[in-house]
């Protein structure tokens, strides 16, 4: 559709159409028909708010209740349109004859900046979007739209309609309260009633429908009688003012904020109506005095029963939201990988999650109170009762490993932790925890414990020749010695002396033989001793002393570089020992084709940093490919024709459970040197 614009005179104007407007000056269609309603809407508000009086003011500015709304619920790029639609209605509306122009636009721009100010101080301590459902909205709301703004525009009017002949005060106060009277009962309308309901709303059920049909009857019935009935009374002392009220808090308990401003907005219209008609208490009233009435009447019932709207709105808000919170967290309980548990001040089982309930086979009911320790393995049950109850009455966080039966009677191992629940006010409400399934970790570290005790087993059996060797030294010396005192002991006049030399010698060798078998059974023993401070290069001298008849035997040289002085490490010797043979047995292997001459093997000891040791291992073979170099320690890799690939990989893991790295770099020289550090014990490190 196209509108052309006819000339002037002698002046055309360029033809434009009605899109290329509206998209210049960015606006939707949407935007154009909220502009159109919103114009229809102040034309009628203002026609209302214009036909009490011209004495006196509106005890209802309706005006102000359509331009705040529109500002709250619109784009603060669109709000100078909406400023701007209400000045032609107040010009050039025929309710507005006989009044001066400048007092028009005097008034247009004060009600444009109540409406600005209130939209900006809303938005700014509220947001969007705005509800007036909450105890902090409704303050808010309150304090700018009912009370701080009417008070200050109401010196503005006062003094507009003094400079007509107005009393002053008289005026101030029929301003405020006409424009506070309208933000408190007009307002909320609009907003709940006009633009508050979606077209896709649902319908309210039967029984819901019935009682609303029932209260807007009673609310019309009641409101006519109190407002339209009976003889004048400004003081509105007679029982029939009260008639509504118990309808208006009805409405308030039952349907909240909305329920409370379509309340009131009712009794308003009943109010009104009974006011321009000077029927009841309006009868035989001056303009004034109906103004003062009507504000009495509305404003004593409107704010006790947005009070309570609001505080009913918070409430079940607050109610939906620790519903809605709950069941988020019994939907992420239920569907977590893993056992969750809580318990109250009185220590016992209040929630157990669905993944408890499917490994027990068991209900919420039979787990609930101390109905868990029932599947509690019987040689686990007492201390797990100790721990947990040691730790409650403590309030302290706690961790118990127990077994518990699965539904198919096989025991599961637990880890059972939990943590501290408090109140906001500090007060200890018990515990919530989980419980993970580790039975898989604990056959793995078992089986890894037995991955290690193997691998040192394959490295004795690599040395069992040069340990016999080793173990029959000391062994043959103890027959040589003792056939020789049987020798002597049988001559007629024994040599004591000698004998006496011969008996050192077989104690000597005998402590001797035992020291080498304490070596080999500690080497072999399945059991890890706990971390302990040890000194490295005694570690190294023993780990050396196994290797010695074999490196013999191969024809390597070896040299051992121990620095003095290394404080002591903490860890397990045992363990040490094996990645240092397995180091050793490598580097030895590595110079299988390494000329005679050149089959050197260096073990070196040093201080690393003012916290490690480092051991490092060094031989002179052909060195690493650089492909192999990052792979060296991945579990079944290995260089070797019938290498099982696992014996750097046992010596990583050792080292990193001790908290030290290791690591392999190529020798300038030929050759590759394989570091390992290991944590000095802290104590030394500080000193």
């Amino acid at each position: 559709m196209r509108f052309r614009v006819a000339k002037l005179g002698s002046f055309p104007f360029h033809a434009q159409t009605f899109d290329e407007i509206r998209r210049s000056l960015g606006l939707s269609l949407q935007d154009l028909l909220g502009f159109c309603l919103f114009e229809l809407a102040f034309y009628i508000a203002y026609r209302s708010g214009m036909s009490f009086s011209q004495v006196a003011a509106s005890p209802f500015w309706f005006p102000d209740s359509i331009l705040l709304c529109a500002l709250l619920v619109s784009r603060p790029q669109l709000w100078w349109i909406f400023i701007l639609l209400p000045l032609p209605v107040r010009v050039f509306s025929e309710v507005a004859e006989g009044i001066p122009v400048w007092f028009l636009l005097t008034t247009f721009w004060i009600d444009s900046a109540k409406g600005l100010i209130a939209a900006i101080a809303l938005r700014h301590f509220v947001g969007r979007p705005f509800r007036l459902e909450t105890i902090r909205e409704f303050a808010a709301f309150f304090l700018f739209a009912v009370l701080l703004v009417p008070v200050g525009s109401a010196f503005f009017g006062a003094t507009a309609r003094s400079a007509l002949g107005h009393d002053y005060w008289m005026s101030w106060e029929q301003w405020f309260l006409g424009d506070a009277l309208a933000q408190m009962v007009v307002t909320p309308a609009i907003l709940h009633w006009c633009l508050g309901i979606s077209l896709k709303a649902r319908m309210p059920d039967r029984k819901r429908g019935i009682e609303m049909a029932v209260l807007v009857a009673g609310l019309i019935v009641t409101g006519y009688v109190a407002t339209n009935t009976g003889a004048s009374s400004i003081d509105f002392a007679g029982a029939r003012f009260y008639l509504p009220v118990p309808f208006l808090f009805w409405a308030a308990l039952r349907f909240g904020m909305r329920g409370a401003s379509g309340a009131i907005a009712i009794i308003a219209i009943l109010a009104v109506y009974g006011a321009l008609r000077g029927r009841g208490p309006f009868s035989d009233l001056s303009p004034p005095d109906i103004t003062l009435a009507l504000q009495n009447f509305l404003l004593l019932r409107s704010v006790p029963l947005y009070v309570v709207a609001a505080v009913i709105a918070q409430r079940k808000e607050v109610e939906a939201r620790l519903r809605e919170s709950e069941d988020r967290f019994r939907n992420m309980a239920n569907t977590a990988p893993v056992l969750l548990w809580i318990s109250g001040r009185d220590a016992l089982c209040e929630f157990v999650n669905q993944g408890w309930l499917e490994l027990t086979g068991r209900s919420l009911e039979e787990v609930a109170g101390e109905g868990w320790l029932q599947d509690v393995h019987p040689d686990d049950l007492q201390h797990t009762q100790d721990v947990y109850q040691a730790a409650f009455h403590a309030q302290q966080p706690f961790e118990i490993e127990y077994r518990l039966r699965r539904h198919d009677g096989e025991y599961r191992w637990i880890m059972h932790k939990g943590a501290l629940r408090h109140a906001a006010n500090g007060d200890f409400l018990g515990y919530v925890g989980s419980a993970i399934d580790m039975t898989d970790r604990k056959q793995a570290e078992e089986g890894a414990r037995l991955l290690l005790h193997a691998q040192r087993l394959v490295v004795m059996g690599e040395f069992s020749a040069a340990i016999a060797h080793e173990v029959r030294q000391p062994l043959s010396a103890i027959l040589s010695n003792a056939d020789a005192a049987a020798v002597l002991l049988r001559s007629p006049t024994p040599a004591l002396a000698e004998i006496k030399e011969i008996i050192s010698d077989i104690r000597e060798d005998d402590l001797r033989a035992n020291e080498i078998v304490s070596r080999v059974r500690e080497f072999l023993r399945t059991q890890p001793t706990p971390n302990q401070p040890i000194d490295v290069n005694a570690a190294v001298s023993d780990a050396l002393r196994f290797i010695v008849a074999d490196a013999r035997r191969r024809r390597v040289h070896i040299r051992a570089d121990l620095q003095d002085g290394l404080p002591a490490v903490l860890a397990d010797r045992t363990q040490v020992q094996q990645v240092l043979m397995n180091l050793l047995v490598n580097a030895m292997d590595a110079m299988d084709d390494t000329a005679a001459s050149l089959r050197r093997l260096t073990v070196e000891t040093k201080v690393r940093s003012a916290d490690e040791v480092e051991i490092s291992v060094a031989d002179r073979g052909n060195g690493i490919a650089a492909d192999q170099l990052r792979r060296l320690f991945e579990p079944f890799f290995t260089t070797k024709k019938d290498g099982m690939g696992l014996g750097l990989s046992i010596a990583r893991s050792i080292v990193t459970a001790h908290r030290g790295q290791i690591w392999a770099d190529n020798n300038a020289d030929g050759g590759a040197t394989f570091h390992f550090t290991l944590p000095v014990v802290r104590d030394q490190a500080r000193q």
